[in-house]
């Protein structure tokens, strides 16, 4: 069975998360179970260490015959250090090299923020950036073919709506964590008043809640 697409960018329904998989052979297991059984949008991102992991998988798998470029959908995205005008074409082309492709398909700023250095190295140091000089660079790497599309990830509705009056390429996504305890229904309506789709992370919570309210109740 077909997975449904949504969005402008004909994003499949439903993506198969590697955030956290960093072992090559849990991640080539995982992926490959993934794509057996139907996934065709495949998320990652610069910060979680493992492109050069996915890489791999996807090369054997197109070489293999059962899969073709234009079948899987890939996401991944800028990283805080990276999230300035003069380092958009170096990460992106990264995480090109690490996936052995092409092009992405989907490229998001992954947060609002700029750091100096990157999230792992603990205190984070916070640099000033400026959201218009980066998108401008992203429709750049739009313009060349590198990217298919371009969008967002954990902005929020203030920060959307200054790259939405701005931009000449309008994000087509805005990846947040989205669940039945953080339903953001004000940012879900404005995204898709404007055009612009959700993704969500976490999208089934987080477990511990369950376990929490399982030890303490829920309050209620």
């Amino acid at each position: 069975m077909a997975v449904p697409k949504f969005g402008k960018c004909n994003i499949p329904a439903v993506g198969y998360g590697t955030f956290s998989i960093v072992d090559e052979e849990v991640l080539e297991k995982a992926l490959g179970a993934a794509i057996e059984t139907g996934y065709r949008h495949i998320d990652t991102a610069h910060t979680y260490d493992n492109e050069h992991l996915i890489g791999k998988v996807l090369k054997k798998w197109f070489d293999s015959g059962k899969l073709r470029r234009e079948d899987i959908f890939i996401t991944t995205k800028l990283p805080p250090h990276g999230v300035h005008p003069d380092r958009v074409e170096k990460f992106l082309k990264e995480s090109l090299e690490k996936l052995q492709l092409d092009y992405i398909d989907l490229y998001l700023i992954h947060f609002p923020v700029t750091t100096k250095t990157r999230l792992h190295v603990l205190p984070l140091e916070v640099e000033p950036t400026d959201h218009l000089a980066v998108w401008k660079k992203l429709e750049e790497q739009v313009d060349l073919g590198r990217v298919k599309n371009i969008g967002l990830s954990n902005f929020n509705q203030r920060q959307v709506a200054r790259i939405l009056e701005h931009s000449r390429i309008k994000p087509a996504a805005n990846q947040v964590e989205l669940h039945v305890y953080l339903q953001q229904p004000e940012l879900v309506k404005f995204c898709l008043d404007n055009g612009v789709a959700l993704v969500s992370y976490f999208s089934l919570g987080n477990p511990g809640i369950a376990k929490f309210f399982a030890a303490h109740g829920s309050g209620q």
